[in-house]
């Protein structure tokens, strides 16, 4: 540097490194730094020298560096936050560029930048998602259990993933963990029928049946046209004994899906223990009609007719006995909530 001053030595090093002249940009830079090692322009230039030839990794120290010493420029602050969203290190980019704002940092540069992140988190997330969800779908729920924990740190305002962690954790048998996920879910998305719905799928496995069933009802508020959560909610009140109630919200099921198999299995199952066997054997068909290998439904079909009378369509002494025994062990179709995970990727909420 002795033939040379600093300002010199920069301005030679710029200009080779817009001819294309890298080794020649580095050398001078290099000479700078030895120099003054905090000069923030030759820190600057070094990096963008890095990302550009691919040692984006190594880029990030002279950023760091340029900002430190001259952070009123706003330049250093776009070249740090693009070189971290290269690297997918997105929460630290989204932690640097609200730095950024706090001092002011303003412009299309830096709404370009922000629009970039949310973007790219979002595709972060979704594949992420991905991945958790064939976790669960294969049956690894401790892995999947570990996932969802690290990623709801790097996403705490996913609706989505608190969703599938109740998922995850019901099927880990962890109820109230379960419940608790959910109304994180809740707390961000307080419109969010599925988590409602789900919750109340927890719930009602943990014997909490008016808790589960104001659950249904809250996912109804939100979606009038869900139909599991009508035939859930019927199963929830069949429990308690509601059998007339039940029925009504298995008819409000299938008003909304006709096709639903599931409903007019657990209808025939309440009109069965009410007595009403014909009706019972009727819905045990229907339901058989739209699912031919459903193999409850024809069993409970051949039973209820072993004690059906048709003449008079009487109760069979023996129906009061079996409704005892099974009265403590009663089947309904239940639709689980790993049925739903595979749809939650197409409709994602991220927000930073």
């Amino acid at each position: 540097m002795a033939e040379l001053t600093i300002d010199q030595a920069l301005q030679q090093g710029v200009e080779a490194h817009k001819a294309g002249q890298v080794q020649e940009a580095d050398r001078l830079y290099t000479a700078i730094l030895k120099a003054q090692p905090k000069h923030p322009d030759a820190n600057h230039n070094m990096g963008v020298l890095a990302v550009g030839v691919g040692k984006v990794e190594q880029a990030l120290p002279f950023f760091k560096t340029a900002l430190e010493a001259n952070p009123a420029t706003a330049q250093y602050w776009l070249s740090y936050i693009d070189t971290l969203i290269k690297l997918d290190k997105f929460a630290d980019a989204k932690a640097v560029l609200d730095q950024a704002k706090s001092k002011g940092a303003k412009g299309d540069g830096f709404d370009k930048l922000e629009q970039r992140l949310k973007e790219a988190g979002q595709e972060s997330l979704r594949d992420q998602l991905q991945v958790l969800i064939n976790l669960y779908s294969q049956g690894q729920l401790q892995q999947a259990l570990k996932h969802t924990e690290t990623l709801v740190h790097k996403f705490p305002k996913s609706a989505t993933l608190f969703n599938i962690q109740g998922a995850v954790l019901k099927g880990l048998g962890k109820l109230e963990l379960s419940v608790e996920a959910y109304n994180k879910a809740l707390a961000i998305k307080p419109d969010y029928a599925d988590a409602y719905y789900n919750m109340g799928v927890t719930l009602q496995e943990h014997g909490k049946l008016d808790e589960a069933i104001e659950a249904y009802n809250k996912a109804l508020a939100i979606k009038p046209d869900y139909a599991k959560a009508y035939d859930n909610k019927g199963n929830a009140l069949k429990e308690q004994g509601k059998l007339e109630e039940a029925i009504e919200a298995y008819n409000k099921a299938l008003a909304i899906k006709p096709d639903d198999a599931n409903a007019y299995y657990n209808m025939g199952n309440a009109l069965k223990e009410q007595g009403k066997l014909e009706e019972a054997i009727e819905a045990y068909n229907k339901a058989i009609a739209i699912k031919p290998d459903d193999a409850e439904a024809k069993h409970n079909l051949a039973e209820t007719l072993k004690i059906y009378s048709p003449k008079n369509n009487h109760r069979n002494p023996l129906i009061d006995l079996d409704n005892k025994i099974t009265a403590k062990h009663r089947k309904y179709a239940l639709p689980k909530v790993d049925q739903e995970l595979a749809a939650y990727t197409s409709n994602l909420l991220y927000e930073l």
